[in-house]
């Protein structure tokens, strides 16, 4: 059984009634980034995609949310993407924390489009003697043209990798259900699926499903939940996975 987890961030704060890292009191920061932290060591999933992560700097008060976060939560692997990277101020991106290596890794940011600190990572993870790309991706909030582009992206560097099963967690900005939109493209192209599931974006009211755990046909979901926690804009949803015997 492999268990993961999705979970955008947003930078580590509470989104109310502030929103940036720099302006929290040091100690409100690293009690918040604790408690996602105390979350996903309850839920004790073995790879954690995560998006809106930065490292220390300016725009996060010095604070390392990301080492803060592996450390606590007891993760000894991360890979971060750092999609906007300004030296000494922000380095904002997608990451993974995994109890088991994260082999042949790699990142990228859609710094084509506008919205620049948007991107994916990427990495083989051992499961039942099979290995299985994991990637961690944050498409565009505001424009579907946009996340077409920044899928097809995502897509052509997959294609790069070598052939194995595509597990894609992330928050995609999209609820899905137009055949032509991002989401589709996504799914149809990797042959992906996931069962239905419950809005997780606003967190205080949940309207829209933008977080996503979208898996191959090789495995199959023998759980999925949205967890209740309100410790980002985003809700956390977590799945337990299996592989289908051939």
């Amino acid at each position: 059984m492999l268990k993961v987890l999705t979970l955008n961030i947003a930078h580590g704060v509470p989104s109310i009634p502030i929103p940036l890292p720099f302006l929290l009191p040091r100690r409100r920061l690293l009690g918040h980034l604790d408690q996602m932290a105390d979350l996903l060591a309850r839920e004790g999933a073995e790879v954690v995609a995560l998006q809106e992560v930065d490292r220390a700097g300016l725009f996060s008060g010095a604070v390392d949310p990301l080492e803060r976060l592996a450390t606590r939560a007891g993760y000894p692997h991360l890979l971060h993407g750092p999609h906007l990277h300004l030296p000494g101020v922000c380095a904002r991106g997608t990451a993974l924390l995994s109890r088991r290596p994260l082999l042949e890794p790699e990142w990228n940011s859609f710094e084509a489009d506008r919205a620049v600190d948007k991107g994916y990572v990427v990495a083989a993870v051992e499961d039942a003697g099979r290995l299985l790309d994991v990637v961690s991706v944050h498409l565009d909030s505001f424009s579907e043209r946009c996340r077409q582009r920044q899928v097809a992206r995502l897509l052509q560097a997959l294609g790069w990798r070598p052939p194995r099963p595509r597990l894609v967690l992330g928050d995609l900005n999209s609820p899905g259900g137009s055949p032509t939109g991002s989401h589709s493209q996504l799914v149809g192209t990797l042959a992906l699926h996931a069962p239905g599931g419950e809005p997780t974006w606003p967190a205080n009211r949940p309207a829209l499903r933008l977080d996503w755990i979208l898996a191959p046909g090789a495995l199959r979901f023998q759980e999925q939940r949205t967890l209740a926690e309100r410790v980002s804009d985003h809700l956390a949803v977590v799945a337990e996975l299996e592989w289908v015997s051939p």
